[in-house]
């Protein structure tokens, strides 16, 4: 407990009555100027005026616990602290705030077993004040003293009757007392209810028959607490989790529609509850325009939250409706332009739909404040590159390569990215230099060992090079088409046909028919194991796929030339 808290919750209480009293007696002008410093929070000025009082008139109990109020706003200042509380109290034993505060001065300094004495002194004093029963309960649990805690709740009980924070105070008691179960604790909370009727401890009991299995008592008391209470949403949400078992699917919709449209409930827990929801294909195929509905509710609840504009809008991008995924979170941006989350949510939506040029428009002004942010950088580079700015894409990862650390996945995607880029414009040097330091950070990264050994091989160069590289990629994934042929292909090259073919039959099965080049490259090396017809076929094959790549030429002039 927090002295400053104790400080606050104390005074603010008894303050007008004593300054009321001192008045009444009057008490010094100096002391009062000291009441208004410390009711204005000038509490300097309020000490030294109060130490002063002291001075002049060591018999002013009210002067002592001023100075100690004021004293323990500073954790340094325990030790003063209590030698005023405690000079105070004895010059004004029966005091009540003296000696309240005192108790828990104690507690907030780690002695309990003095706040207890003082507050059992308190409660025989006043056996009407139901606040120090409380107080004396958290006493009696910091010294793990169940007994006195619980004998104490009855006490309040009889002062004021059963009421809910009571109930449920002694069923945590009875969870905590050694030998207990769980069922002891329900038995009795179900007992207490008799007395007690609320939609809380009703729906609690309902929970706890959920867990037993136990699904129409449950039931049972999930109606009986809203029958006490119709708004209240804890009950609807358990009676919406046994109809979902229960399949009963027209009532699990009614009445987990009051936990999505009720406002009071955090977005966060709705969220969590609709992600588990979204994980189910089968439940999202046969309930989709209810789970709409309830995601259209949820927004509508809760308009402005981030995480729940968030969720809705990755919903309808994963159900296909791109363009209303781009406007949630295009809006959600809007309400957050600030938040780095809520503009990285709308440029992913943009990368995924393949909305290049509002990418490049949302983080141009964020890149122009924050340059060096590596993730936005990142996203405009591949947008630049796939709208056609080729310029600016190499740009954009020229600068990744500067500000990323040299041995990140960041650093090596860049330098992939360039060498592709500087490849397409022709710059075969700088690409293959890119390509280099690419393999440096990273020696087995497939992608760039591929595109290396195939431009080495299209340029006839440095073949074996190309081959050792190829390899790789192929012990790395052997049954991937694009990599197979890069293999294949380098090894027609060095006139390894017999064993570019069986590559390429393997390739054929894992996608490689797909591929115009591929067949292209097949039918090549059948041509030169003299398999012309076989040849002719996947030539016309690659040649339906694309037909811009010159195979009909091709073909017409290797008629010509192949032996008869």
């Amino acid at each position: 407990m927090n002295v400053m808290t104790i400080f606050k919750r104390i005074f603010l209480i008894s303050a007008t009555l004593l300054i009321g009293i001192t008045y009444s007696y009057g008490q010094s002008d100096k002391y009062i100027e000291a009441l208004r410093y410390y009711q204005n929070e000038e509490l300097s000025k309020a000490k030294a005026l109060l130490l002063q009082e002291i001075a002049d008139n060591p018999d002013n109990d009210a002067a002592y616990y001023y100075t100690a109020l004021i004293l323990s706003r500073d954790e340094s200042n325990k030790v003063e602290t209590e030698q005023y509380l405690k000079k105070a109290l004895e010059i004004d034993p029966g005091n009540y705030w003296y000696k309240y505060y005192l108790a828990l001065f104690y507690a907030n300094t780690d002695r309990i077993e003095l706040t207890t004495v003082l507050l059992e002194d308190l409660i025989a004093e006043y056996p009407k004040k139901s606040d120090l029963y409380f107080d004396a309960v958290n006493a009696y649990l910091n010294q793990n003293d169940m007994e006195k805690a619980l004998n104490t709740l009855d006490k309040i009980e009889a002062i004021n009757g059963k009421n809910e924070i009571i109930g449920l105070t002694k069923m945590d008691l009875l969870l905590k007392q050694a030998g207990n179960k769980e069922s002891d604790a329900y038995a009795f909370l179900e007992e207490y209810y008799k007395d007690c009727k609320t939609p809380r401890i009703a729906a609690m009991i309902g929970d706890y028959y959920v867990r037993m299995y136990n699904d129409s008592t449950a039931l049972s008391y999930y109606d009986q607490a809203l029958d006490l209470n119709p708004d209240y949403t804890p009950a609807y949400y358990g009676k919406a989790h046994i109809y979902q078992i229960l399949r009963k699917y027209d009532k699990y919709f009614e009445s987990i529609s009051h936990f999505i449209k009720d406002a009071n409930i955090r977005p966060e827990a709705k969220v969590e509850y609709l992600n588990d929801i979204l994980s189910s294909s089968n439940f999202m195929r046969a309930f989709g325009p209810e789970v709409d509905s309830m995601m259209v509710d949820v927004h509508l609840t809760h308009p402005k939250d981030s995480t729940i504009n968030t969720l809705l809008g990755l919903y309808y991008y994963q159900t296909e409706r791109q363009y209303l995924s781009i406007e949630v979170l295009r809006q959600n941006h809007e309400l957050y332009p600030e938040s780095k989350n809520a503009t990285m949510q709308y440029a992913m939506i943009l990368y995924y739909c393949q909305v290049w040029d509002e990418l490049i428009n949302v983080v141009n002004p964020i890149l122009a404040d924050q340059p060096g942010d590596i993730d936005l950088l990142q996203l405009r580079a591949i947008a630049n590159w796939q709208s056609g700015n080729e310029p600016g894409a190499i740009d954009d990862y020229l600068r990744l390569t500067k500000l990323a650390p040299k041995d990140s996945a960041v650093t090596v995607f860049a330098n992939s990215a360039l060498g592709d880029l500087y490849h397409l414009s022709n710059q075969s040097k700088k690409a293959y230099q890119h390509y280099e330091k690419a393999l440096k950070a990273n020696p087995d990264y497939a992608p760039v060992l591929n595109n290396y050994a195939y431009y080495l091989s299209e340029e006839g160069k440095s073949l074996k090079k190309a081959q050792n590289m190829s390899r790789k990629t192929v012990e790395q994934e052997p049954d991937n088409p694009t990599y197979l042929d890069t293999y294949a292909w380098i090894l027609h090259l060095l006139g390894q046909d017999v064993e570019a073919k069986a590559l390429f039959k393997h390739a054929m099965l894992y996608g490689g028919k797909e591929s115009a080049v591929i067949l292209d490259h097949y039918a090549e090396v059948l041509y030169s194991l003299k398999e012309y017809d076989l040849a002719y076929i996947y030539w016309n094959q690659a040649n339906s796929l694309d037909n811009t790549l010159g195979i009909d030429r091709k073909v017409k002039q290797k008629k010509q030339e192949q032996p008869k």
